[in-house]
């Protein structure tokens, strides 16, 4: 469905279930809630899930990639809620978008709990990850670090997907499924923007002190681009947080070890709810 925020912009939504509603934010820059789907949608048994495609992405209205930041996707978090009516909301994240989701938990920390999935604790420490999980691949590495620079130059949605298609196997600790990602929608102007620019140019370590609401970081076990131990220092630094690794998954944990990741959400989400 489309949503007009109070701003006036129309961004896409798809509803999945009923209960609590649980907002979700995808990866990227320049990709869309499909990723999820249908690996999330069992959480729609106990949650009214909201899958949201960011501003100037996927299903949602186009905009000038310049007026795009991590502040202005955390405020579009609060938008929404306020579009939907919603008194409470709890938030997930993964990968980009757990990186608004962590922007959102210390700057805003209106969300009732929050889950930081494949998150990072700075924009260098991530890059330092990446290019040493690289390095350690040897000559598979090289195509997909090729892969990365061309980011800062992607022009079409076509060679957006063939990035996202070289760049598979790194996000994977087993074989990638067959036709994963092939839904995306892409916004090849939102990653030539953001990759140009550090992916939001964030330091989170300072401000984790500030997060007082329930918070889970999970992470893959061996996720090469998210790290265990970037989940490792958002979990130090926010005071009662949990931290979950799960076994025999890469960057995307949710798509390799599904049921484990579920468990691990569904269980966390259900407590710091009643909580609330």
């Amino acid at each position: 469905m489309q949503v007009e925020l109070p701003d006036g912009y129309k961004q896409n939504v798809e509803e999945v279930g009923s209960g609590y509603p649980l907002i979700v934010l995808h990866g990227g820059p320049g990709l869309d809630h499909s990723m999820f789907r249908p690996y999330l949608d069992a959480l729609g048994d106990d949650f009214r899930v909201l899958y949201v495609d960011e501003r100037g992405q996927g299903g949602s209205e186009r905009v000038d990639p310049q007026t795009l930041s991590l502040d202005v996707f955390a405020h579009d978090v609060d938008l929404l809620a306020d579009a939907l009516g919603l008194d409470e909301f709890v938030l997930l994240g993964h990968s980009f978008g757990a990186i608004i989701t962590t922007y959102h938990a210390t700057e805003l920390g209106t969300a009732a709990a929050y889950v930081i999935s494949g998150g990072a604790d700075s924009s260098e420490a991530l890059m330092v990850d990446v290019t040493a999980a690289l390095e350690a691949m040897g000559e598979a590495g090289k195509p997909i670090a090729d892969s990365w620079e061309l980011e800062k130059t992607v022009s079409t949605e076509e060679e957006l997907m063939e990035l996202l298609r070289v760049q598979m196997p790194f996000h994977f600790h087993g074989s990638p499924p067959p036709g994963y990602g092939d839904n995306t929608v892409g916004s090849p102007e939102v990653l030539r923007h953001f990759s140009s620019s550090g992916y939001g140019d964030f330091d989170y370590r300072p401000k984790l002190a500030n997060v007082d609401r329930p918070t889970l970081v999970i992470v893959g076990e061996h996720d090469r681009t998210t790290t265990p131990r970037a989940s490792r220092v958002l979990h130090d630094g926010i005071a009662g947080s949990e931290l979950v690794v799960v076994p025999d998954a890469g960057h995307l944990s949710f798509v390799e070890q599904t049921e484990p990741y579920l468990a691990a959400v569904r269980g966390f989400l259900s407590a710091a709810t009643q909580r609330g």
